[in-house]
């Protein structure tokens, strides 16, 4: 993609990779940069359970295209549901932004989202997307078994993720993070597919093992980089950012054979039903799924796209390489059984 600088309304627009590079700058200066676009006062809020590192730059990229002021609002996707259905009908959210699957079901199932248009959804595969059409994928992401590359080769790692507690190789040298949304859903999907009591047997045997425990997406995978654990069950994009960012970086991922350890799951969004401009906020979902900014979604985080003809690029393999097992997000809605079950073992 080209790099370009505009001006508009008197306000500079920052290529993409310049505005990667100057992160900490153009963060601070989001919310001027936020009133300055958007030149007829139509604006959205949109309550993002996303870091703002991570998808910060796409609303930016979107208020472009739209020609639209975007406040972003961050925080916890399960505290930001919560926040919607106690805000009741004085919600000043126009959209929810979370990382996973489950919230979005979480707040449809409060009654809180709005349709979205079928040739909007119709651009997105099945399995991606509400069947109510209320919310849609926009990326997408598998667990994976992130491994330092000087400790082990990929062939000498099990292709079942329940061989990971049980193998005392990986005694010390495991890791996870278990603060985000998409490891309530990993786990809330291996109780599901397998039961309670075969994911209880499962977390004790890695605990037994020693598995250490880590906040933040990325702090895993620098873990498995810095050689302080060698094995981490992570998902795949922050191990692509850390491998575009230091291509020296002794790490790969390798991905377990059809079980929910190469669970494919989306980051998605959605209306709110009380959204001042559901037309404005429909735009935005489309906006998010045209191919500019789905091949943004690979490129800045090397996440997998939604939609058809915008493959992956970059050192991981691309998804129809995989074999993720076949399941329905929308059964992810109800995390609580997880939650509970990971207070009870002590996880959380």
């Amino acid at each position: 993609m080209q790099q370009r600088d505009t001006e508009r309304n008197g306000c500079s627009t920052i290529g993409r990779r310049r505005f990667l590079a100057t992160t900490g700058a153009a963060v601070a200066g989001t919310a001027g940069l936020a009133g300055c676009l958007g030149n007829d006062g139509d604006g959205l809020t949109i309550y993002s359970g996303r870091s703002e590192d991570q998808i910060e730059p796409i609303f930016r990229e979107v208020e472009e295209q739209l020609d639209v002021a975007i406040e972003d609002r961050y925080g916890d996707s399960a505290g930001m549901v919560g926040q919607i259905v106690e805000e009741g009908e004085d919600s000043p959210a126009d959209l929810f932004y979370t990382q996973d699957s489950g919230t979005l079901g979480q707040l449809k199932e409060a009654g809180r989202t709005a349709e979205l248009p079928d040739d909007v959804l119709e651009t997105v595969p099945e399995s991606y997307r509400d069947p109510d059409g209320t919310w849609t994928g926009v990326s997408g992401r598998t667990r994976s078994v992130a491994y330092n590359t000087d400790e082990w080769e990929a062939e000498d790692l099990p292709d079942d993720i329940f061989e990971y507690a049980e193998d005392d190789r990986f005694e010390d040298e495991l890791g996870w993070r278990t603060d985000s949304g998409s490891f309530l859903s990993f786990i809330r999907a291996m109780m599901i597919e397998y039961g309670e009591d075969e994911t209880r047997e499962w977390i004790e045997g890695l605990q037994e093992l020693g598995i250490n425990g880590y906040e933040g997406g990325s702090t895993t995978p620098q873990a498995v980089a810095d050689g302080e654990i060698s094995v981490g069950l992570v998902n795949h994009y922050y191990v692509g950012r850390l491998i575009e960012d230091e291509e020296d970086a002794p790490i790969n991922v390798t991905f377990t054979d059809g079980d929910v350890g190469s669970l494919f799951n989306v980051s998605g969004v959605a209306p709110v039903d009380t959204a001042d401009d559901l037309d404005l906020a429909q735009e935005f979902v489309e906006a998010v799924l045209s191919e500019e900014i789905q091949e943004l979604f690979v490129e800045l985080n090397a996440e997998y796209a939604v939609i058809e003809d915008v493959e992956y690029v970059g050192d991981l393999p691309q998804l129809d390489e995989l074999n993720p097992p076949t399941f329905d997000l929308n059964d992810l809605a109800d995390v609580e059984p997880a939650q509970d079950l990971l207070r009870d073992t002590g996880v959380l």
